[in-house]
């Protein structure tokens, strides 16, 4: 099984919306609510950070880095993970499990080892850990190939289109999550919960 983090297995969207918000302070900007931050997640920083800056002339580079750095800075401060999560990952942990994210790799971890669940997981990637992010098939390859485990065997989970997208790409079963922050959009996913515990008892 390879999950998504943010609106999957974590509820990130105040931090994340904390770190743009400092990034728009420091080029005079006035804060987005947290609703309009969370609709411009799922596929990377350097969208996140180009999307809240829509229409400005400002240099992206220097914008993402801005977001990196604040958003390393509260990462931690309202970032939890869903209800049932711990206790349903330590359930399935009889399966091979991972994290495919497209939050940037290092965050990806400090996040997951702060909330306590990186010892669940075999290998845990994120953005810049390979040259793609989802809906590449990059990601997903590469954990086949170090877990030695069947397309016909592997899930992707997530609560993004891409995480369907990629799933799709890559061959491999999808799940959805409807409490999220994302949606389906054109994709169809081959199973559909609207809780973790729900996801643990269709494995189980």
């Amino acid at each position: 099984m390879i999950f998504d983090l943010d609106g999957t297995l974590a509820e990130t969207r105040q931090d994340l919306a904390s770190g743009i918000n400092l990034m728009r302070a420091h080029y005079g900007l006035a804060p987005l609510d947290v609703e309009t931050v969370t609709g411009y997640i799922g596929d990377g920083i350097r969208k996140l950070v180009e999307r809240s800056l829509q229409g400005l002339d400002v240099d992206i580079d220097e914008a993402v880095a801005l977001d990196k750095k604040f958003y390393a800075e509260h990462m931690f401060d309202e970032t939890r993970l869903y209800p049932g999560a711990e206790e349903g990952l330590k359930a399935l942990s009889a399966h091979a499990l991972a994290v495919l994210s497209n939050k940037p790799g290092d965050p990806t971890r400090a996040i997951l080892k702060h909330l306590g669940v990186d010892g669940l997981f075999f290998r845990m990637l994120g953005g810049g850990d390979l040259p793609n992010l989802k809906p590449s098939p990059d990601g997903i390859e590469a954990l086949l190939a170090e877990s030695g485990i069947s397309k016909e065997n592997t899930w992707m989970i997530g609560d993004h289109h891409t995480d369907l997208e990629v799933a799709h790409n890559a061959g491999v079963k999808s799940g959805f999550v409807t409490y999220g922050l994302g949606h389906a959009g054109e994709f169809s996913a081959d199973q559909t919960w609207s809780t973790f515990g729900e996801l643990v008892d269709f494995f189980s």
